[in-house]
């Protein structure tokens, strides 16, 4: 009971606050038509669903199997840092899965952390564009969300962010691989911190901790 509550909340957090101040003034529609929110929501259940099916055989019964993987993907994809299981026994296809949410993260304006849905959705429709514009030269396309075009300086700054995560993440794994540690635990490591999710993978997965880390790492 106490895991169901706190997943529905942990799920309820990692949406936009703006989508509630809609709900309050009585925009119901507004709240439900934010592209950000039915990213968020259709990640999470599609990653339970690939999980749940992946990790059957792990759990006494599917409605088992269901209940504890949303509660790891919620507590992932929200930075939360709650573990009710060791998903670090899971397949390889969870695992990575898990490593995903790690990285995409919840809504921006939530109190979670990683890169953030409307970032990830900036940037997929900005890749769509310019791959269009790739196969017909003289296309204009817009790219917008929730029916708002959004400014070439928004999609800059969203693709300059991107980059320096990616080479900040890729200098940060390369100094604490240093350490000589199995690749799962010092990618999760790094993902772990840098996304302020709490358990990563591996020595410091959900069973382990971050103490046998050096100084430096």
């Amino acid at each position: 009971y106490c895991q169901v509550i706190i997943t529905i909340f942990m799920i309820l957090f990692g949406i936009n606050f703006n989508a509630y101040f809609l709900i309050l003034i009585r925009k119901f529609r507004q709240a439900w038509e934010s592209e950000e929110v039915r990213a968020y929501l259709l990640i999470i259940a599609a990653a339970t669903l690939a999980i749940t099916f992946n990790v059957r055989g792990y759990f006494s019964s599917f409605a088992q199997a269901f209940q504890q993987t949303i509660f790891q993907v919620a507590s992932i994809i929200t930075t939360t840092g709650y573990a009710t299981t060791n998903f670090d026994l899971w397949p390889e296809f969870s695992r990575v899965i898990l490593v995903l949410l790690m990285i995409v993260g919840a809504s921006a304006g939530s109190t979670g952390g990683g890169l953030k849905v409307s970032r990830v959705v900036i940037l997929m429709r900005a890749a769509k564009a310019e791959l269009r514009k790739i196969l017909h030269p003289h296309t204009v396309k817009v790219i917008t969300v929730d029916g708002k075009p959004v400014s070439g300086e928004t999609v800059r700054a969203v693709s300059t962010y991107f980059i320096l995560y990616v080479l900040i993440a890729a200098a940060s794994v390369l100094l604490v691989s240093l350490d000589g540690y199995d690749g799962s635990t010092t990618l999760t490591a790094v993902l772990a911190t840098f996304n302020n999710i709490g358990p990563g993978l591996g020595l410091c997965g959900p069973a382990g901790n971050f103490a046998f880390f050096s100084p430096l790492a």
